[in-house]
């Protein structure tokens, strides 16, 4: 049965280029042969995981005054009644992708009011936080709902700090990458992570990339997949875990779809087209067993 979710973060519209022979010079311009359009931002693509597999879900986040923007987010399924509309623009990345990398450039734009769209998150069954917030926002935010999760990304003086492990022992599940594990714990090895992270008091879903997933006392592998984009693959993860969890499946099998649907999600450009149906997840974990 699905529940009342809340997805809270930055919203950005994603713009990549593709399919260019080399950069211009100076001066130059060239023509590419792909362009991708999306909403990007981890609290976007966590939300759509989430109503792909059913849960209702509403997006909560500042945005500038973009018809095409809410109109997809309500094409994947998601409420956007929610969202706080800004003077600015909507936050905007658009990325110049190569074969062998990605260049980014980004305006924050509207995120610049982050703080504000997350005191108006509503009441829900449960709160997930895309952002680093504070540590007396999050203890708010802990408040809104009945049980909270949250990552926040790459913020090393944010994860260090002993006041934002506190207040993450009110969360019911972290979601941090192995680099950011590595900066809140001291350890390297996934299960020296996971028994550091019991030590202080926090609930930790460890995403390892392509070697899979760990929490508590499960290291549980990926599956194996060509990616085409890995744009939001960790959100993507997020998504599967959480809907796993809040459906009573146990730890194994929160990270086990979690880990299926971050790797699926790479079949396509973007942090969204490629997340799987309930059915194709249903498939690969027969394969698996």
């Amino acid at each position: 049965m699905a529940v009342r979710v809340v997805v809270a973060g930055e919203i950005y519209l994603d713009q990549v280029f593709a399919g260019f022979d080399a950069w211009p010079r100076p001066g130059e311009e060239v023509f590419v042969e792909t362009l991708t359009r999306e909403v990007g931002g981890g609290a976007p693509h966590t939300a759509a995981g989430l109503a792909r597999l059913g849960q209702d879900v509403t997006l909560v986040g500042p945005v500038g005054d973009e018809p095409w923007l809410r109109s997809r987010v309500e094409e994947v399924g998601l409420r956007s009644d929610a969202l706080v509309v800004t003077a600015e623009c909507t936050g905007t990345t658009v990325a110049i992708s190569t074969a062998g990398e990605r260049t980014f450039f980004t305006c924050r734009g509207a995120n610049k009011f982050l703080e504000d769209a997350l005191r108006r998150v509503p009441e829900a069954d449960h709160l997930h936080i895309a952002a680093a917030c504070d540590a007396e926002l999050l203890e708010w935010l802990c408040a809104r709902a009945k049980t909270v999760s949250v990552d926040a990304g790459w913020h090393p003086e944010w994860l260090r700090d002993s006041r934002i492990q506190h207040a993450l022992r009110s969360v019911a599940w972290f979601f941090p990458n192995e680099i950011e594990a590595a900066a809140v714990t001291g350890e390297s090895s996934p299960e020296a992570m996971c028994k550091r992270f019991d030590e202080l008091g926090i609930r930790a879903a460890i995403k390892l990339g392509p070697a899979g997933s760990a929490a508590l006392e499960h290291v549980v592998p990926s599956i194996d997949i060509d990616p085409v984009d890995t744009t939001g693959a960790g959100d993507c993860f997020n998504a599967g875990f959480l809907d796993s969890w809040l459906r009573g499946e146990a730890i194994e099998v929160c990270l086990e779809i979690g880990n299926i649907c971050g790797a699926l999600s790479t079949r396509k450009m973007g942090g969204m087209d490629g997340f799987p149906t309930r059915e194709e997840i249903d498939q690969w974990r027969l394969r698996l067993h």
